[in-house]
């Protein structure tokens, strides 16, 4: 669910130079002051560069008809604006390990999601499984809508075939997805794990939500 166009823009925005810092990450609270949005990164958890989780990203196999347009693929998605992981992915202890992560990123309410309700852009992820880049993708579950500080929420579970070149054999991974109805935006945060590697953080990720602030 990304528009490239968006992305670009609030990635640009986000880290140009500003007379005020618009990003911060405090005794473990990460802020966006340009958006009014803040959460708290789970403890022992680690933000990860754009440029370590591109090149992660990028040994990832993806679905036959959109391997071989990968790196064209990434370039329109863009990286998420943060990305936070359990585990240190430059550790080479942890290779051929799925490490629980959590992404968090924003599409501008214009376009194709112009006048789109909540509901319509969670269910982009519901496609047929020759049209997902994702291998073997499919959703358990589709959550109701709810309201948290005063916006509209719905969640998803889907799960996915993860293959990976630090991986010796593919490995299923769950990985749920929050969308947020906020402003002129739709908050989209994604977080992954691995049942299969024993790779799990469900007390994380509700501690993670609950701690979500908006319109701060």
């Amino acid at each position: 669910m990304a528009n490239s166009n968006a992305n670009t823009f609030l990635n640009t925005l986000i880290n140009s130079s500003a007379d005020f810092p618009i990003e911060t990450v405090d005794n473990g609270i990460y802020k966006n002051h340009l958006f009014g949005i803040s959460f708290k990164i789970p403890e022992g958890w680690s933000v990860v560069s754009s440029e370590t989780f591109n090149g992660e990203r990028q040994k990832q196999t993806l679905s036959e008809g959109f391997e071989d347009l990968k790196s064209e693929l990434f370039e329109i998605l863009g990286s998420p604006i943060l990305i936070i992981s359990k585990l240190d992915p430059e550790n080479p202890l942890y290779d051929g390990i799925v490490s629980p992560t959590i992404n968090f990123n924003m599409d501008i309410k214009e376009g194709e999601y112009k006048g789109m309700s909540l509901l319509d852009y969670a269910n982009e992820l519901d496609v047929d499984e020759e049209d997902c880049a994702l291998k073997a993708f499919r959703i358990l579950n589709k959550g109701d809508i709810f309201r948290n500080n005063g916006f509209d929420c719905i969640q998803f579970d889907t799960e996915y075939l993860f293959e990976h070149l630090d991986i010796s054999d593919g490995v299923m991974v769950e990985m749920s997805v929050l969308n947020i109805d906020y402003k002129d935006f739709f908050i989209d945060i994604t977080m992954t794990q691995c049942k299969a590697q024993n790779q799990m953080a469900v007390n994380d990720f509700n501690e993670f939500v609950k701690s979500i602030a908006l319109d701060f």
